[in-house]
C-alpha cells in the first residue's frame, strides 16, 4: 500500500485496541484503510490512516508513557468530530447499531440536521448533514436566537431530557448500573447473579438461556464450535441493545454473557465507556475439582439455573479457556472478588 499525500491538518485519535477500531470506524463510517504501519517489535499496529471520502483521520494504539492517553484514561474526551455526510439518517443508525452510544438525537439546527455519539473508544463525533442553504447573516441570526433560548429554526434544539444548550445530562449518583458476572464454568455464575439480580430489583440476561431457548433444537452434530461462537456474538449483540436500553430507563441489568478471556471482557468495556454507564465486575471462582462436581451435578438435577447439558469434554476444554482478570484488569474497573467453595 502506497504511502498517501494527507492534508496538512488531520486529527489523530488515540484509542485502545487499534485493529478492533479500524474495523469499527470502516463498518460504521464506511471509512477506506489508506495505509497501516506497524510496530514490528510488538507486533502490533501502531498508526493506520484512513479517509471517509476526502476528509482523513489516523488512528495510533494508546501508549501512555508517551502521554498518548486514549478518552477512558483521561475520564472522556474534550474534542467534537463533525462530519458532514450526505445521508445523516442512514449514517446515524449505523453508527448506532455498530455500537455507538447516543449523546443527543438527530436534531435540526441553523439548517442542518444533526446529531451526536460516543464511539466504543470514547471519541466523541457530530454527524451533520446540510438540508437549508443559509448566508452567513442569517446563521448568526439563529445562533444568537437559540442562545437567547428562541431559536426560530423549523426544530428547538432541546432535547427532550437534556439541558438546553445541547450538554449531556449530569450523572446521577443513583443512576442503574450494570453488573456483569464472569468465572470459569462451574463456578456458580447463575447462582450468584440470580441473586444478585433479586437484590438490586435488577433485569438479568443470561447467553445460556437465550442460546438454549433460540438455536438448541438446530444445532449440529458437527462443527459445534464454530456454530455456537457465530450465534453467541448475534446473541451478545442483541443483550447488549436491551441492556442500554434497560439502563437509560433506570433499571439496573445483570449480565452473565461468558467473558472467559480477556479479549472480550475489553470489547465489553469498551461498549461501557462509549455509554458512560456504570459498571461493576463480579468475579466468582471456585477451585476446577468443586466446579466439576457441580456441573455433573447440575446436569443431574436440572434445577433453576440449569439452562443446557455441559459434557465434561466441554467442561475442560471451557475451564482451559478461563483467563482471570490480573492485577492491571482490576485496577482498572470496579471488580469484586466472590469465593463460591461451599
Amino acid at each position: 500500500m502506497n504511502d498517501p499525500v494527507l492534508p496538512k491538518l488531520v486529527p489523530l485519535l488515540v484509542v485502545r485496541d487499534a485493529v478492533y477500531a479500524v474495523e469499527f470506524y470502516v463498518r460504521a463510517l464506511r471509512a477506506r484503510e489508506v495505509a497501516r504501519y506497524m510496530n514490528e517489535r510488538l507486533g502490533k499496529v501502531s498508526h493506520v490512516d484512513l479517509a471517509i471520502g476526502d476528509a482523513f483521520f489516523s488512528i495510533t494504539e494508546e501508549n501512555r508513557a508517551w502521554n498518548a492517553d486514549a478518552p477512558p484514561s483521561l475520564g472522556g474526551s474534550p474534542v467534537v468530530l463533525q462530519l458532514r455526510i450526505d445521508d445523516v439518517e442512514a449514517s446515524f443508525e449505523t453508527m448506532r447499531e455498530a455500537g455507538a452510544a447516543v449523546v443527543f438525537p438527530l436534531v435540526e439546527f441553523c439548517g442542518e440536521r444533526m446529531g451526536r455519539v460516543r464511539d466504543p473508544f470514547g471519541h466523541l463525533w457530530i454527524l451533520t448533514q446540510r438540508i437549508e442553504p443559509l448566508s452567513p447573516d442569517e446563521t448568526r441570526r439563529r445562533r444568537g436566537a437559540w442562545s437567547l433560548g428562541a431559536d426560530s429554526s423549523k426544530t428547538s434544539a432541546t432535547v427532550a431530557g437534556s439541558p438546553a444548550r445541547w450538554q449531556e445530562p449530569a450523572r446521577d449518583p443513583h443512576q442503574a448500573r450494570i453488573y456483569v458476572v464472569v468465572g470459569p464454568v462451574g463456578a456458580g455464575k447463575s447462582t450468584f447473579a440470580l441473586a444478585l439480580s433479586r437484590q438490586h430489583r435488577a433485569l438479568r440476561l443470561d447467553l445460556d438461556e437465550w442460546m438454549t431457548d433460540l438455536f438448541r433444537p438446530d444445532r449440529p452434530e458437527t462443527a459445534r464450535v464454530e456454530w455456537y461462537v457465530e450465534r453467541a456474538a448475534r446473541c451478545v449483540d442483541h443483550i447488549w441493545k436491551l441492556t442500554t436500553r434497560a439502563v437509560e430507563s433506570g433499571t439496573h441489568v445483570v449480565l452473565e454473557v461468558g467473558l472467559l478471556r480477556r479479549l472480550d471482557r475489553e470489547q465489553l468495556y469498551r461498549r461501557v465507556d462509549a455509554g458512560g454507564y456504570e459498571l461493576v465486575v463480579y468475579i466468582v471462582d471456585a477451585p476446577r475439582e468443586v466446579r466439576r462436581e457441580r456441573v455433573e451435578k447440575r446436569n443431574r438435577d436440572q434445577g433453576e439455573t440449569f439452562s443446557m447439558v455441559v459434557p465434561a469434554q466441554v467442561f475442560e476444554m471451557a475451564s482451559d479457556m478461563w483467563e482471570p482478570p490480573d492485577e492491571t484488569e482490576c485496577r482498572a474497573r470496579d471488580m469484586k472478588q466472590v469465593s463460591s467453595d461451599a
